[in-house]
């Protein structure tokens, strides 16, 4: 270990501790989001929505138009100039003997006083006995005439009116009640709710309600949200998102006076600035916003934490100090991966087991009622994870030393069982393959529908899955197997086809192939090298021949040149002696052969190797043709050979050397006026198709041709086998060579005595 370097086991540790941190952390922060009240709404809110903007301020604001307008209604009833006053006159009954008896206010307090009534702190009545305890159908029972405070309430039955004025005296400390705790919490106390309620009685008055003071009503809409509607307009002119359902009810049924002079103005201080409901409400929304983020945040740094240990982990586990390449497991890592597995599922077993029995008790001494359920969610997350985390890497330290798959049970059974598939004959290994392919589905497929059916008895959430995971993974497995065989096929058919194009020094390259097709790349690279090596011999051998032409042919020339020279003065003595002159004359005509001879293995050699120099221009086929013919016009009279050409009436314009392709015609006339049968016909044809300008010369054999036409072409062919006539061999060959020299196209074809040659070039547009 070098100096200064922290130990590998302490930065195990360090990154464990981390992690269980960082798992902790996250745990927190989902914690924090879902006991939010705005769980569940994502992360919009927090950009797009104020408290006044929620559902819980329209729920406040609805609850409060019920008690602008409960003010509205007992203020009348119960106020005279702002105090309260007690001898409004609050109900009136009957009694049996006919008497009749008004209350008023100060009497109903009176009486539900002496009863204990009082009204509490939060405006409340409170005190005296049950009112389930009173007699309210009894014979001394009165029957009620009316009540001020609920002028609406209406009677079904005979016996709906009788009640006791015990109750009827609740009933208005009740009301009085009300009315004190909107007066307290509205009108004498500072609130964050301003209102103005209007109405015009039948003189014209208007009767105003409103804690407002002298405010106007655009100081008051310019506090942040409004609502105003009038008896006078179909809209209502807001900026809430919520309109109360119930204000538009209210303001109407409040109007006594049956006219539509009446208006309702409600507005909102979104600075909250007087401690009320608005302003605590606001204050516990601000709170769950933070919270929220602040969940957001811890969850979000506690994912990354984990990400990132987790990555420490992986990369640490198995190392130690001293050698980066040993790799040490400890004992439960020498199990194959299957029992790990199993291991794995019996640990989550248990840990249900303890989480249906022995942490819920737990967690009842410590945690309130509200997060156990909770809690013991948390619990087994955190751990079913710990447990996949520990198994997790114990597979990856196994991976790491390579005995991953070498070590699993699979392994170990698919190692006895291929050696005896692989003496099979091959479709019958396939067949058996394919049918354990289908048979490792169908367990998996089992093992995810019982585990699916049974879900709820095991009591593990989501185990079902993993039979599912591990078919996904076979499958993808299979899929790369077969991916892989088919790019290797792939591979080693384009090396085939490289090779039979003439590439013979292609490799195929293959790394990471499997054995099999590693194997026959090796013996294609090894027959390619052997190719190779053929062709190298053949060319040299072919660049050898025509140096050795080329050089016989120039050694022959010399003294070939003397021999011509000395008959030539020879003929010139003029001997007499018929007999010498006659040797003369074969020596001449034989010396003459002989240079043609020589000139034509010369000219072959060039046009075969392609040293030659072409000089491309444009030309007219048909021209060149007539030129042809006219040219062996007389020398076929000879032989009595009847020329038939049929030539187009316009120009067929080709690119190619005008002498080289001179050449060709000659050869293929001179080859005509050799072999064609005496008092018989050549046929001679120019014709354009296809964008292709064809000349075809054809004639009858005088000799039988059994021989094949491509072996024509070759060097000292002749289909006078036995050559009486005064041909080389060399001219279709040389007429071959020189066409494709010239990007033209050469054939001939033979049907029994009949010859046939055809020459294509490319008409110049």
């Amino acid at each position: 270990m070098k100096r200064g370097l922290i130990p590998i086991a302490i930065r195990k540790q360090t990154v464990i501790l981390l992690h269980l941190l960082f798992l902790c952390l996250s745990f927190a922060g989902i914690t924090f989001i879902i006991f939010n009240p705005n769980y569940g709404r994502g992360l919009n809110w927090l950009q797009e929505e104020d408290y006044a903007d929620t559902h819980s301020f329209s729920r406040q604001l609805e609850e409060d138009v019920d008690n602008v307008f409960r003010y509205v209604r007992y203020k009348d009833l119960l106020e005279l100039d702002g105090e309260v006053n007690l001898d409004a006159e609050m109900f009136c009954v009957t009694y049996n003997s006919g008497n009749t008896k008004i209350y008023t206010l100060g009497e109903a307090v009176s009486y539900a006083r002496r009863l204990g009534y009082y009204l509490n702190d939060d405006f409340e009545v409170a005190g005296g006995p049950d009112i389930h305890e009173w007699d309210t159908q009894g014979p001394s029972t009165p029957f009620v005439e009316w009540k001020t405070y609920s002028p609406e309430e209406a009677y079904e039955g005979p016996g709906d009116g009788f009640t006791s004025v015990e109750e009827l005296s609740v009933q208005v400390m009740n009301v009085l009640g009300e009315y004190y705790q909107v007066r307290y919490n509205y009108i004498d106390q500072p609130s964050n709710l301003y209102f103005r309620v209007s109405y015009v009685d039948d003189m014209g008055n208007e009767l105003l309600y409103t804690n407002a003071g002298q405010r106007s009503n655009e100081e008051l809409r310019e506090l942040g949200r409004y609502l105003y509607m009038s008896g006078r307009s179909l809209f209502v002119d807001n900026n809430l998102r919520y309109i109360p359902e119930n204000v538009i009810s209210l303001l109407s049924n409040n109007n006594r006076y049956g006219n539509q002079d009446y208006y309702i103005l409600l507005a909102v201080d979104i600075r909250f600035p007087n401690p009320d409901p608005y302003a605590e409400a606001q204050a516990d929304y601000m709170r769950s916003r933070t919270e929220y983020i602040g969940g957001a945040v811890m969850f979000l740094l506690g994912a990354v934490g984990l990400l990132v240990t987790l990555a420490g982990m992986a990369l640490l586990t198995g190392h130690v100090d001293g050698d980066s390449t040993r790799i040490q497991r400890h004992y439960y890592d020498e199990l194959p991966v299957e029992c790990l597995f199993v291991i794995c599922l019996a640990a989550m077993w248990l840990a249900q087991l303890a989480l249906g029995s022995i942490i819920p008790r737990i967690i009842k001494l410590i945690i309130s009622p509200v997060y156990q359920d909770y809690a013991r969610k948390m619990i087994r997350y955190i751990l079913f994870y710990l447990i996949l985390l520990f198994a997790a890497l114990s597979v990856l330290r196994n991976y790491k030393a390579h005995t991953l798959w070498t070590g699993s049970l699979l392994y170990k059974g698919l190692h006895r069982i291929l050696p005896a598939l692989n003496g099979l004959p091959i479709p019958l290994r396939f067949t058996c393959s394919f049918i354990g392919y289908l048979l490792a589905d169908a367990g998996l497929l089992g093992g995810f529908y019982f585990l699916y059916t049974q879900r709820e008895s095991l009591g593990i959430p989501y185990l079902y899955l993993i039979p599912l995971l591990i078919l996904a993974a076979f499958q993808v497995w299979v899929y790369l197997l077969l991916y892989r065989s088919r790019a290797e096929s792939q591979k080693i058919a384009g090396g085939i086809l490289k090779m039979s194009a003439g590439d013979a020094g292609y490799k195929i390259d293959s790394e990471g192939f499997s054995e099999p097709a590693e194997r026959v790349s090796q013996a294609l690279n090894s027959l390619s090298d052997g190719l190779e090596a053929a062709l190298s011999e053949q060319v040299k051998s072919e660049r050898l021949k025509a140096d050795l032409i080329t050089n016989v042919s120039h050694d022959i020339k010399t003294p070939l040149t003397s021999i011509i020279n000395y008959v030539d003065l020879l003929k010139r003595e003029k001997i007499s002696d018929p007999k010498i002159q006659g040797y003369l004359d074969v020596l001449d005509q034989k010396s003459q052969r002989l240079k043609t001879l020589t000139e034509d293995l010369v000219e072959a050699s060039k046009a075969s190797s392609g040293n030659i120099k072409l000089d491309i221009s444009e030309i007219d086929l048909v021209e060149l043709v007539q030129q042809a013919g006219g040219e062996f016009e007389e020398r076929f009279a000879i032989r009595h050979l009847n020329l038939v050409s049929t030539l187009p009436d316009k120009d067929i314009l080709i690119m190619a050397d005008g002498r080289r392709m001179w050449r060709v015609l000659e050869n293929l006339y001179n080859n005509a006026f050799k072999y064609a049968m005496e008092n018989s016909r050549i046929y001679v044809e120019v014709e354009e198709r296809n964008s292709f300008a064809y000349f075809t010369i054809k004639n009858v054999s005088a000799s039988p041709l059994n021989i094949n036409a491509d072996e024509l072409t070759e060097r000292f062919v002749r289909g006078d086998v036995a050559r009486t006539t005064e041909g080389s061999g060399l001219g279709l060959s040389i007429a071959k060579s020189l066409t494709q020299l010239q990007g033209g196209s050469f054939e001939i074809y033979i049907d029994g005595d009949l010859f046939k040659v055809q020459v294509g070039f490319p008409v110049r547009n």
